[in-house]
């Protein structure tokens, strides 16, 4: 049996804030950040800084950019080569180059689609939100989540949900996809297609500008970065 989120439509335009909202969010933060420790500042820095790193890899990839995104990305660039002297005490400069860095780079985030394969009685509330999640901190934007259930024995071009990711893949839809993990996309050894093994796949979407970003990968990431 395959669940397929009924809310697919075609993808449009990231959701934008009014001015006015957008300012009453920046004063709410800069208010919060005043009571920030040293420690906590130094994990923002961290965290940002591990962003944007993922914001460049992600917009590397997009085809035909525009003159601003190509600015946006040098910029990204030359800043994730630049450490702080300490970075356990990061100068508030730094950490404010490198949140204007990330906020440039993701005026340009791409559009993502989402893929599970579970079973047939597993709950996705929690996985979804994880994916949705994933995708913000990668430079996406998720509009769909395809869902194929009980159906990881199957190769993938046999499975309902993910003939709709190739289409959104070939009709350049999206410049993101999210799994859960790459044995979503890998069968038992003893079916799996030839060919489709998480590499190929990974190397396939590239080809077609879109970066591959499992949730798995993403959790070891965020546990090594510096």
């Amino acid at each position: 049996m395959t669940t397929l989120m009924t809310q697919h439509q075609p993808i449009g335009p990231p959701r934008e804030f009014s001015p006015a909202t957008t300012d009453l969010m920046k004063r709410l933060v800069a208010g919060l950040k005043a009571y920030e420790t040293p420690a906590e500042f130094a994990e923002r820095a961290r965290i940002t800084r591990r962003r944007l790193h993922e914001a460049v890899r992600t917009l590397a990839l997009v085809p035909s950019p525009s003159p601003e995104l190509v600015t946006a990305h040098w910029r990204a660039r030359q800043m994730l080569l630049m450490y702080p002297a300490d970075r356990n005490r990061p100068r508030p400069k730094y950490v404010a180059a490198l949140s204007q860095r990330l906020t440039d780079l993701l005026v340009h985030r791409v559009a993502a689609a989402a893929y599970t394969c579970t079973p047939e009685l597993h709950d996705l509330t929690y996985l979804h939100r994880r994916l949705v999640r994933a995708g913000e901190e990668h430079a996406g934007s998720v509009r769909v989540i395809l869902d194929d259930r009980s159906l990881h024995e199957w190769p993938l071009s046999l499975r309902p949900g993910w003939k709709r990711v190739q289409r959104l893949v070939e009709d350049r839809q999206i410049g993101m996809l999210l799994v859960d993990s790459a044995d979503a996309l890998v069968p038992p050894e003893e079916i799996r297609d030839p060919g489709w093994d998480r590499q190929r796949i990974e190397a396939r979407l590239a080809s077609w500008g879109i970066r591959l970003v499992c949730l798995a990968d993403a959790d070891k990431a965020k546990g090594g970065a510096q």
